[in-house]
């Protein structure tokens, strides 16, 4: 166990020394503040656990002392320490967000997983402080740069799991498929997609009312296909480990409202929000209005978690909104518990397809226009974007958006065929990615479900082999991935 911990922690050493010094520094310094943090702790709690035991003793002789005061004493000061821990871990988060001076890269990510295990650790779900588990948990590299933001609990029994293992072929095979669909929803899809996106939001008021509707749908699926591409490939590696990451992203835009959405995307930012803040806020507990100003102010934190600007608030005010409006026609509706919540949620999924595809629709195109906030630069772009929607008149797609799609591959088979002499050639390329993408991600398995599940034969394994080596070749125009900026 403590080989694979060694290994693993100087593997993740490695990968987060390729980001410079800056982020190495910093890094090193959040996690130098939590291991004192969480020894200050440690320490009160013995003490504590020692007082408490004196003072049973002392009850047991009736003798009159001042133990149960040193035991609060002592309580107290390891209260004081979490929250002192939080603070720190919290401020340094802002004070990078907020300064302009520049982002560590992960900082968000492990900055929540730190705190969770300072709150985790207070309470008693984790027993005893173990070093080498504590840095490999934060700093292992899968999950390091966009999560997901597992519990340490759920973090260790994996890592023991993983030490009992064998080496089996199919699951290398599987893993190697999932990297190979993860790399490619990155490589050929998202950071082809952004082009286009990147030309739409420079170029906002020049854009006609279609190039402004397809600038906010290629963002959503941009978005969409860099982070579930880093998902799939982290899982991947993960699967190669004997390691079962915990799912992040389950197919979001199939969702049949906002909470079904948030149920599917970014999993595990919603269950920290919910356990760390919104538990702690009070919950449900005090009341319907309380309730869902709770909710607000999840979401008006996860903004601010994405970013420092009004765009981020906007983005997440308009979530929260809904939200609550959905849980209000919830309630009115009958669907007043969990339970029912979600054996109703499951009913839609199953029932009239129509129907259901509608619901699809409108939830996407909601999600998709609070996107248009998160990628502006400003609350005036975003409101320009939207503008263009409706006054940018029928102006034909822009050559420099539709030749951000002529890969070479595509491209060139096209130019020797006869479709090159149709009116429309120049724009193929971009609706062959519109339409692709969509059908991948309305009406395609999840990709993790599908390499988990799928019969691994020469179609498998040809299609492992094709898309890896179509993704190495194109890596020298790659970009970062989006959420490493969040």
């Amino acid at each position: 166990m403590k080989l694979l911990q060694g290994w693993t922690l100087a593997g993740s050493l490695v990968f987060y020394a390729f980001f410079g010094y800056q982020n190495a520094v910093v890094f090193a310094i959040s996690i130098l503040w939590n291991i004192n943090a969480i020894n200050v702790m440690r320490v009160n709690k013995v003490k504590t656990a020692k007082f408490e035991n004196d003072s049973e003793n002392s009850k047991c002789a009736n003798a009159d002392n001042s133990v149960d005061k040193d035991t609060k004493k002592t309580a107290d000061s390891g209260k004081l320490w979490l929250f002192a821990g939080i603070f720190v871990n919290v401020a340094l988060l802002l004070f990078f967000k907020f300064s302009g001076t520049f982002f560590p890269v992960a900082i968000s990510f492990y900055t929540f997983n730190q705190i969770s295990y300072l709150v985790d650790y207070y309470r008693g779900d984790i027993d005893e402080f173990r070093p080498l588990e504590y840095l490999t948990y934060i700093m292992f590299f899968p999950k390091l740069l966009q999560g997901p933001l597992m519990g340490y609990g759920d973090f260790v029994k994996e890592l023991k799991k993983s030490v009992k293992t064998k080496f089996d072929y199919e699951t290398i095979l599987r893993a190697l498929l999932l990297i190979s669909l993860g790399m490619f929803k990155k490589v050929i899809l998202a950071d082809t997609i952004g082009k286009a996106v990147d030309y739409g939001f420079e170029n906002l008021a020049m854009l006609g009312s279609l190039e402004a509707i397809l600038t906010a749908v290629f963002y959503s699926f941009q978005l969409y296909f860099d982070f579930s591409g880093y998902c799939d490939v982290a899982t991947g590696i993960c699967m190669m480990m004997g390691f079962d990451l915990t799912l992040n992203f389950d197919s979001p835009y199939k969702a049949v409202n906002i909470i079904d959405f948030w149920k599917r995307w970014h999993i595990t930012l919603t269950k920290f929000f919910t356990k760390y803040v919104y538990i702690p806020l009070g919950g449900n507990r005090k009341g319907e209005v309380r309730t869902y100003v709770n909710f607000m102010i999840i979401f008006l934190l996860s903004g601010l978690w994405h970013g420092s600007g009004w765009t981020f608030i906007v983005w997440g005010a308009m979530h929260g909104i809904l939200y609550v409006i959905t849980r209000l026609v919830q309630k009115k509706t009958g669907q007043k518990t969990t339970a029912n919540v979600e054996k109703q949620e499951a009913t839609a999924n199953q029932g009239n397809p129509v129907i259901k595809g509608i619901k699809i629709i409108l939830t996407f195109i909601y999600v998709t226009a609070a996107w248009v906030f998160f990628r502006a630069e400003t609350l005036s772009d975003a409101i320009l974007l939207f503008t263009r929607m409706f006054t940018g008149g029928k102006k034909p797609i822009a050559i420099s958006m539709a030749a951000s799609f002529q890969l070479d591959e595509l491209w060139y088979i096209i130019k020797v065929t006869p479709i090159m002499k149709l009116s429309f050639a120049w724009d193929i390329c971009l609706w062959m990615f519109l339409i692709g993408s969509a059908v991948v991600i309305f009406f395609c398995k999840n990709a993790i479900t599908y390499a988990k599940e799928c019969k691994i034969s020469l179609k498998t394994t040809l299609l492992t082999i094709v898309l890896l080596a179509w993704t190495i070749v194109s890596f020298a125009g790659v970009s970062t991935f989006l959420y490493m900026n969040f």
